[in-house]
């Protein structure tokens, strides 16, 4: 059986989607994924070691913008490009996990006549998968609907909980502290927002560094060309342009993060209790969903979560001030994790069922 996997942009997308596709190898399923080339996703996928077949797409931008006019243009030569690769590969259903890269693959599948499974991330489908969940077989959902499902949705809706990577529960934080040189004299603060990082995050960061760094020792994951040379070997601040395999070994050995409010990341806070102050991206520059999830996550952890508004990165001391908030906020033990893999073993349960009914 040969499954088809799409979803990029951001790792929030790719992790989980390679989470659902290590299951699906696990049961002998053949992979190839499709997205854009020179991509996130192309590296990830090519660190997993699955064949990548290049598909051009482009996003809606929300402000004015000339690419906005190009872009139908880009999404059709996308779909015509996912439509002749998938008659090429012949899998036997296609994962889309979102983001603006999997609509043109999901169109090309409705059309080549691949069965697709969609996943949703947050607690409302974004725009790609509202797109998609049209010609979806079935729509897996982190978290119920909070309010009344379309028509549409409701007979091929699944609750599956939202895809962990595996490696969490295999972390080796003491082999990243001997590596980093991280004394164990301070709580470690984590801090990392993204793939691609946040400048306005990494700003603030820098600005209140000196009393972050009088409580904790401080890991922080600026992304990509987001590098400061002024603070090159500032004492008990290390600077990481990215981190890949070693993300969960930090997760592990962090005692408290800040970081923007993305599901994925939400939910490797969850299965790790880990406390953490929230960024949420502000609704002038997304669809308002990492609000939502802010203010959910918030209501359910208040012992262990502060929220702290993106327009509050400017004022003196207000990631501080978070941060001391939850200084004697405990952090859970192993015991209490859920298994990391049960979403993806669900939701590859739900892929393998739609690819058997095609055939």
């Amino acid at each position: 059986m040969k499954i088809a996997i799409t979803g990029g942009a951001s790792a929030g997308h790719v992790v989980p989607a390679l989470a659902v596709a290590g299951q699906l190898r696990d049961r002998d399923a053949e992979l190839v994924f499709l997205g854009r080339e020179n991509t996130i996703e192309h590296e990830y996928a090519r660190r997993a070691g699955i064949p990548f077949r290049h598909v051009p797409s482009a996003g809606l931008r929300r402000h004015r913008s000339a690419g906005n006019l190009l872009m139908p243009f880009t999404v059709a030569r996308g779909i015509l490009a996912a439509f002749r690769a998938l008659r090429r590969e012949r899998p036997d259903a296609l994962f889309s996990k979102g983001s603006y890269v999997s609509v043109p693959v999901g169109i090309g599948a409705a059309l080549a006549r691949v069965p697709v499974v969609i996943h949703e991330s947050d607690h409302s489908l974004g725009l790609a998968n509202r797109i998609l969940g049209r010609v979806a077989t079935t729509i897996c959902l982190s978290v119920p609907a909070p309010g009344p499902t379309p028509r549409w949705m409701r007979n091929k809706t699944q609750v599956t909980g939202l895809p962990l990577r595996a490696d969490l529960a295999d972390a080796n934080p003491e082999a990243l502290r001997e590596r980093l040189g991280v004394t164990d004299e301070k709580p470690v603060l984590l801090i990392f927002c993204g793939s691609s990082g946040s400048q306005r995050v990494n700003t603030a960061v820098r600005t209140q560094l000196d009393a972050l760094c009088e409580r904790y020792s401080v890991l922080h994951v600026v992304g990509k060309g987001n590098l400061d040379p002024r603070f090159a070997g500032r004492l008990g601040y290390w600077q990481l342009e990215y981190l890949h395999d070693d993300m969960p070994h930090a997760l592990a050995l962090a005692d408290l993060v800040i970081g923007r409010a993305g599901a994925t990341t939400l939910a490797e806070l969850a299965a790790l209790e880990l406390p953490a102050v929230l960024v949420p991206l502000p609704a002038s520059v997304s669809r308002g969903d990492q609000l939502d999830n802010a203010r959910a996550y918030a209501a359910q952890h208040p012992e262990r979560c502060r929220v702290v508004a993106d327009e509050q990165l400017t004022d003196p001391g207000a990631l501080v001030h978070a941060c001391a908030a939850l200084s004697a906020a405990p952090r859970g033990g192993q015991g209490a994790r859920p298994r990391p893999e049960a979403a993806a073993e669900r939701i590859a349960g739900l892929v393998l069922q739609a690819a058997g009914q095609r055939r």
